[in-house]
């Protein structure tokens, strides 16, 4: 497959469709084709198409989007010859959709049961929706529990010093990730889980899709407080199901990406925490991530020593 250049595709040379589904993939072989499958039998009954950027692959995943790019007239590709990662790989689908609406989805999920024609009447029934998103769910049908509040200062503190895991279902001491909300009723939310997300596509264009000094982590809580600040609401809807397996490229560079999540986690506090009396908050925070990340690279490079002396023996 030739790698797609930059504005190959432009949305503006094609007429508008009601649904562009965009998804970033890097080193997705183990979950793409059963994906993509999903949702060429969902598009079935509406209209949309799907675009893959993938972020330099080195596994199987390019072979197998050339394989259904083939089948599919729906499909399109990007391929970037460097990970140049999540935040980046949506924003050049973004450029190249033509959806009315966009479906930001991960190369993990299975979509079922006429989710796309729900989530997009969801959509439509209030101009002031902003997005919205399903549940998501293991393979077993245990749910995962994705929608967080905006993070405050005090939840990094009640995080780093222990009290979100001792108190799980306390509103005050684990209020960011909603461990009081049960996940089980329709639900306006701060931010629900990136994974699966579907919001109006000239909302997403006005914000610039999302914000690149994010490149992997906190870039969909910035995009959802983006998305409230414009004045429209997010709308979790627990009745609407899709399968979603879970961070699988993200296991594969665990250090890189904790230390990544550390300054993401920092940079949102900077960027929406901005008036004077913030910035000690935010000096404190930053000097708290910094020292709750020491033990955890500690810990991986421990796991990682072990692992190679096991090798070693062998």
């Amino acid at each position: 497959m030739p790698e797609s250049q930059p504005g190959e595709a432009l949305a503006d040379m094609e007429p508008p469709i009601q649904l562009s589904i965009i998804i970033v993939t890097y080193h997705s072989s183990s979950t793409i084709r059963v994906c993509l499958k999903s949702v060429f039998q969902e598009l079935t009954s509406t209209e949309g198409e799907v675009i893959v950027v993938d972020n330099q692959s080195t596994d199987n995943t390019i072979s197998i989007l050339d394989e259904l790019l083939a089948q599919n007239s729906k499909l399109k590709v990007k391929l970037n010859r460097t990970n140049r990662g999540f935040a980046v790989g949506n924003n050049q689908a973004l450029e190249m959709a033509r959806g009315q609406h966009i479906l930001i989805l991960n190369p993990d999920t299975i979509l079922q049961n006429g989710i796309l024609k729900n989530l997009l009447r969801e959509l439509e029934k209030d101009e002031k929706t902003g997005a919205v998103a399903p549940q998501l769910q293991f393979p077993d049908g245990r749910l995962q529990k994705t929608c967080r509040r905006f993070p405050t200062h005090m939840d990094v503190i009640y995080n780093v010093f222990g009290l979100a895991a001792l108190f799980p279902e306390s509103r005050r001491f684990n209020g960011w990730k909603m461990g009081d909300f049960d996940h089980k009723s329709a639900q306006k939310v701060d931010q629900p889980a990136g994974a699966a997300m579907l919001v109006r596509g000239n909302l997403l264009r006005s914000l610039n899709g999302f914000d690149e000094n994010f490149p992997m982590f906190f870039n969909d809580v910035d995009l959802c407080r983006r998305i409230r600040d414009k004045g429209y609401t997010i709308w979790y809807l627990q009745e609407y199901t899709i399968q979603h397996l879970g961070g699988t490229s993200v296991k594969q560079v665990k250090m890189k990406m904790t230390i990544s999540s550390h300054i993401s986690f920092f940079r949102y506090f900077e960027k929406h925490f901005t008036h004077m009396y913030q910035q000690p908050l935010n000096f404190i925070v930053g000097i708290l991530l910094y020292l709750s990340l020491i033990p955890r690279l500690l810990v991986l490079l421990l796991f990682k020593g072990q692992r190679t002396a096991s090798r070693e023996t062998l």
